[in-house]
């Protein structure tokens, strides 16, 4: 089966045939191997090759529900909602050969707690484990972590302060990857960290490419998840967006592994191209394009000076930048994406009726500010779509005297220590900044908490609430949102949150995402995942001759 949009919610070319080298591209490199401190969606997909989790999102093409992984079953929940315990399935092995244990999921979740060390993932569990000051493993008075037990090698006993219904989701990401503690280098580990997954690293030149061979100590009987049917996967780093795509549809490499999706020139040759589109998907990704505006750069801190930018932009233009209605996404009037039950389809900040922005109200805002002239910032993008995008918000921006500094960053460290580094938004005065967002975890909760909650802010870099909103009133309605067990209400005070952050005017909507992907002819087992709007590498095979070795066994597996 192929076709547009085959591998939505379906299989293309399922197959169990092993062997081979699958051959991937990115234009830049992971955030980290690391897998306490990575973030980026692609690099998580990559993760599921390396690392296994106690728990892991499944492999249905139509769910994105998690499965266990590590975990012999989901967790066991107390009647007070204040303790999840796991029982550690037999038999799984770290690359070395000894075998996983519940000591070693301990002693990564205790990580999590280092972030002057380990900054740059995922951070809820510093809010929610009853931890009493835990700072992570390193500090030579440290003491273990308290709200994770192990009454025995097998059994991992979490202590939440509060009651949390999305535990298991949280033990689905990378950071709770088994570590040996006497293996863990602290902040070098992602240079050559232990694997547990099906694969492991041959070598790795940052910037320039990664090698992943078989893992002999992987046992298939004891993973339900992972199907390991290539030989050997490589991805190429550094390759600029459009010559990517140009290599991507010659047939030189099977996939991009960053999944950013087709730019602009390569778009239009696979939509012209019958042959090309049939090869072609286009997701909606769950993801939100937006513009972050920051309070700590002025005038941002004025509210007025905030709403002048909402209702300035050209959203018809910023749309266009993107890829165009349909195929680039759906305009974005509200935060939360159209797949969650709270998603309101309201617009508080109405930009006329062809979408190129009012300037009346924009006036209006900036005379409140004070600035009735405008003022000068700068705009913090990346490299693509995402420069594309600033480009046309400056110009945008310009019609009412807001004159703007388009300031394009690496990409690779644009969320550890560009937009995502406070310290650097205030020393390049980043007022705006273009990026998007998809849920950690398919839930509200997942999908606004990091962007939102102040006590989410991460003053030492991987911060994702780039706004630095800490305002009690949001604070307290994730709280309430969060904790309520009734699904209507529930949905209710979630909108409550949007409606809040949405008058104080630091998230931009653009549009939710969608992305056109290509897909080698030679791959098998090809879908979008539904939890990340990106093909599953980890599930991938390849047909054909070509270098495939039918055994499974290949160079490096001795």
């Amino acid at each position: 089966m192929t076709g547009w949009n085959a591998a939505v919610g379906r299989i293309v070319n399922p197959s169990r045939r092993r062997g081979g080298h699958l051959r991937t591209v990115a234009s830049a490199d992971v955030d980290s191997l690391d897998p306490a401190r990575t973030y980026y969606v692609w690099s998580w997909l990559l993760q599921r090759t390396m690392h296994r989790t106690l728990m892991a999102f499944g492999t249905d093409p139509a769910s994105p529900a998690v499965v266990p992984d590590l975990a012999e079953a989901p967790g066991a929940v107390s009647g007070d909602g204040l303790s999840w315990t796991y029982r550690i399935r037999r038999g799984a092995r770290f690359e070395t050969g000894e075998e996983i244990t519940a000591y070693d999921i301990r002693y990564a979740l205790e990580r999590v707690f280092a972030q002057d060390i380990l900054p740059g993932g995922p951070t809820y569990l510093l809010d929610l484990l009853d931890h009493g000051g835990h700072r992570g493993p390193y500090r030579a008075d440290a003491e273990g972590l308290k709200a994770v037990e192990c009454p025995d090698e097998r059994t991992l006993v979490l202590r939440l302060r509060r009651p949390f219904a999305d535990v298991d989701h949280l033990m689905a990401q990378p950071n709770t990857a088994p570590v040996p503690r006497l293996r863990d280098t602290r902040e070098a580990y992602g240079r050559a960290p232990v694997c547990s997954g099906p694969y492991r690293i041959r070598s790795h030149e940052p910037g320039r490419s990664l090698h992943l061979v078989r893992n002999p100590q992987w046992d298939p009987a004891t993973d339900a998840v992972r199907s390991a049917l290539p030989t050997e996967l490589t991805v190429s780093f550094g390759v600029e967006v459009d010559e990517l795509d140009a290599r991507l549809l010659s047939g030189e490499f099977h996939l991009d592994a960053e999944g950013r999706g087709i730019q602009h020139a390569a778009r239009d040759r696979i939509l012209a191209d019958p042959r090309l589109r049939a090869r072609a998907d286009n997701p909606a990704t769950g993801f939100l394009q937006y513009v972050t505006v920051q309070q700590a750069v002025p005038p941002f801190g004025n509210v007025h000076a905030r709403r002048a930018v909402f209702h300035a932009a050209d959203k018809a233009a910023l749309l266009e930048a993107r890829g165009g209605d349909g195929v680039g996404g759906t305009l974005a009037t509200s935060l939360i994406p159209p797949s969650l039950p709270a998603h309101p389809g309201s617009d508080r900040y109405p930009s006329g009726g062809d979408l190129t922005g009012d300037l009346d109200a924009a006036r209006a805002e900036l005379a409140a500010a004070g600035l009735p002239e405008g003022f000068r910032t700068a705009i913090g993008t990346q490299p693509g779509k995402f420069a594309l995008v600033a480009r046309a918000l400056a110009a945008s921006l310009a019609r009412v005297g807001i004159e703007s500094e388009v300031v394009v960053l690496d990409t690779a460290s644009y969320y550890r220590a560009g937009l995502g580094s406070p310290a650097t938004v205030r020393r390049l005065g980043l007022g705006l900044g273009v990026t998007d967002w998809g849920a950690d975890y398919p839930t509200e909760y997942g999908f606004l908490a990091p962007l939102v909650d102040g006590r989410q802010i991460k003053h030492g870099g991987g911060n994702f609430n780039f706004a630095e909103l800490d305002d009690p009133q949001v604070n307290a309605l994730v709280d309430r949102a969060n904790g309520e067990p009734d699904a209507e209400r529930r949905r209710s005070l979630w909108q409550s949150v949007e409606r809040t952050v949405m008058d104080r005017a630091v998230i931009l909507p653009m549009a939710h995402d969608r992305t056109l992907h290509y897909r080698h002819p030679d791959l098998t087992n090809v879908y979008v995942h539904p939890a990340f709007g990106l093909y599953d590498i980890q599930a991938l095979g390849l047909v054909g001759d070509g270098d495939a070795d039918p055994t499974g066994m290949g160079e490096g597996d001795a």
